[in-house]
C-alpha cells in the first residue's frame, strides 16, 4: 500500500461534525466542510473556539504558525506544502476526530501537540528537517512516520493499541521502543538508520509484521500473528521470539546475512508458507523443531549444516531443501515425505554432494550429484525474547511508499526472490 493512499483515504473517511451540529458551536468555529489558511491571521480566528468543526487546512508562506484555544477539531487538520514553515504549534488540541496530516514541508524543524490525546490518524510524510514531534497521545488508529530527520519517536510511547503502525525511511531514526499491546492491521518498520533497534516487549498478538533494515528487535511477549510475519535484510544476529506459538499466514526469515539463532521454540503451526533463505551465517536451524503443520509450501534454503524439524507431520504444500553444505543428510527429510507428510507436488532435497527430487504427480525419483546450491542459511536456537547484531546493511529497491507485509506464500516466495537479486 502507497503512503499517499493513507493520507487521502484518511482524509476521505474523516468525521465531519458527526456528534456535533451549528448549534453546539459559535459560527465562526464552524468550517462548514472545510477551510484554508494561508497566515497566522487566519488561524487567529479560530483562538476563541474551544471546537471546530470541519476540515482544516493550512498551506501557503507562512514561516511559523500556531493554533492556540482549540481543543478539538471536529475534523481533520491538514498540513501541506507550506515550504517556508519552520515550526508549528497547536499544544491545546486534546482530540483531532479525523486525521492529522502533515506533508512536504521541507524545513519543518519542529511540532508540537503538547496536549493531543486522541487522533483517528497520523501521517508524517516528507518532513526532511524535522527534530521534534511531541504529543500526549493516549489513542490513535492509523500511524505513519516517513522521510523525515526523527531521531526518536517519544509521542507514541503510550500507546497500547492500534491498527497500521508503519516506520519507514527516517534516515536518523535509530531507535523505537513502543508498549503497543496489540496491532489489528500491519505493523511494518523499514529502511530507517543503518543500526536501529526497535523494542516492541508488549506487543502479544499482530495481524501482520514486517521487519527490514534493523540491526536489533525484540519481542519478548508475541504469541500469534493472525497473518504474516517477515523478517527481511535486517543485520540482526539472533532472533528469538520464544512465546510465538502460531502464524496464520506466511513466515518468512530472508537474506538476514548476520543472523546465527533462530529460537521460535514454542511455535507449532504455521498456516501459509514457510521460508528460511539467503541468510549466510545460519548453519544451525533447530529453533523450528516444534513447528508440527505448514498449511503451504515449505522452502529451506542456505549453508545449514544441521536441520531440526523432528515435531513436523504435515505439510499442504511441496518441499524445498536446499543447502551447499556436503555434511547434511537429507535421509530424515526423505522419511517424511514417503509417509505422505508433504502433500504438495514436489519435494527436492540437495546438499553439497547429492540431489533428490521427486514429482508427486508422476512419483518419479531421481538422484545426482551436485557440487553448488543458489543460496545460504543458518541458525541456533536461543530461548531469552531478543535480537542483537553487530554489522549494519541497507535495504534493496526499499522506497517510502514500499510496505510489504507476506501476505500469502507466494509474497514470501516474492520476498526470496527479490533478496537473491
Amino acid at each position: 500500500m502507497k503512503v499517499t493512499s493513507l493520507v487521502y483515504a484518511a482524509m476521505a473517511t474523516s468525521v465531519l461534525g458527526q456528534n456535533s451540529t451549528s448549534d453546539d458551536v459559535p459560527s465562526g468555529c464552524s468550517l462548514g466542510s472545510s477551510a484554508t489558511a494561508t497566515a497566522q491571521s487566519d488561524l487567529d480566528k479560530y483562538s476563541g473556539c474551544e471546537t471546530i468543526v470541519g476540515n482544516l487546512t493550512i498551506t501557503g508562506a507562512l514561516g511559523s504558525a500556531a493554533l492556540a484555544g482549540v481543543k478539538k477539531i471536529d475534523g481533520s487538520l491538514r498540513i501541506y506544502n507550506a515550504t517556508s514553515l519552520g515550526s508549528f504549534a497547536a499544544d491545546s488540541v486534546k482530540e483531532i476526530t479525523g486525521a492529522l496530516n502533515m506533508q512536504d514541508l521541507t524545513i519543518l524543524t519542529t511540532a508540537s501537540f503538547g496536549a493531543l490525546e486522541e487522533v483517528d490518524t497520523i501521517n508524517l510524510i516528507t518532513l526532511p528537517a524535522i527534530s521534534t514531534f511531541n504529543t500526549n497521545l493516549q489513542s490513535a488508529n492509523n500511524i505513519v512516520v516517513s522521510d523525515t530527520s526523527l531521531e526518536s519517536v517519544e509521542g507514541f510511547g503510550s500507546l497500547k493499541e492500534v491498527n497500521v503502525l508503519n516506520i519507514n525511511n527516517n534516515r536518523y531514526l535509530n531507535s523505537f521502543k513502543s508498549s503497543l499491546e496489540s496491532v489489528s492491521g500491519a505493523l511494518q518498520f523499514a529502511s530507517n538508520a543503518d543500526e536501529t533497534a526497535v523494542s516492541f516487549d508488549n506487543l502479544i498478538w499482530a495481524n501482520n509484521i514486517t521487519l527490514r533494515d534493523v540491526q536489533n528487535a525484540s519481542f519478548a511477549k508475541l504469541e500469534s500473528v493472525n497473518a504474516s510475519l517477515g523478517f527481511i535484510n535486517n543485520t540482526i544476529s539472533t532472533l528469538n521470539l520464544t512465546h510465538l506459538s502460531k502464524v496464520g499466514q506466511s513466515l518468512s526469515v530472508v537474506s538476514n546475512d548476520d543472523l546465527t539463532q533462530l529460537s521460535f521454540l514454542n511455535l507449532t503451526s504455521v498456516g501459509g508458507g514457510l521460508v528460511v533463505a539467503n541468510n549466510t551465517n545460519l548453519k544451525t536451524i533447530d529453533g523450528l523443531k516444534n513447528v508440527q503443520t505448514v498449511g503451504g509450501a515449505i522452502d529451506i534454503t542456505g549453508n545449514f549444516t544441521t536441520l531440526d524439524l523432528s515435531s513436523l507431520k504435515s505439510v499442504r504444500g511441496g518441499a524445498t531443501f536446499n543447502t551447499v553444505s556436503g555434511n547434511f543428510s537429507c535421509s530424515p527429510l526423505k522419511s517424511l515425505q514417503s509417509k505422505g507428510a508433504i502433500q504438495g507436488d514436489s519435494f527436492v532435497c540437495k546438499n553439497g554432494a547429492t540431489s533428490t527430487s521427486i514429482s508427486m504427480s508422476s512419483r518419479s525419483r531421481s538422484s545426482s550429484a551436485s557440487s553448488s546450491a543458489s543460496a545460504t542459511v543458518t541458525a541456533r536456537s536461543n530461548d531469552t525474547a531478543s535480537t542483537s547484531s553487530t554489522k549494519t546493511k541497507k535495504s534493496k529497491g526499499a522506497a517510502a511508499q514500499e510496505v510489504f507485509p507476506a501476505g500469502s506464500f507466494f509474497g514470501a516466495v516474492a520476498a526470496v526472490a527479490v533478496a537473491l537479486l
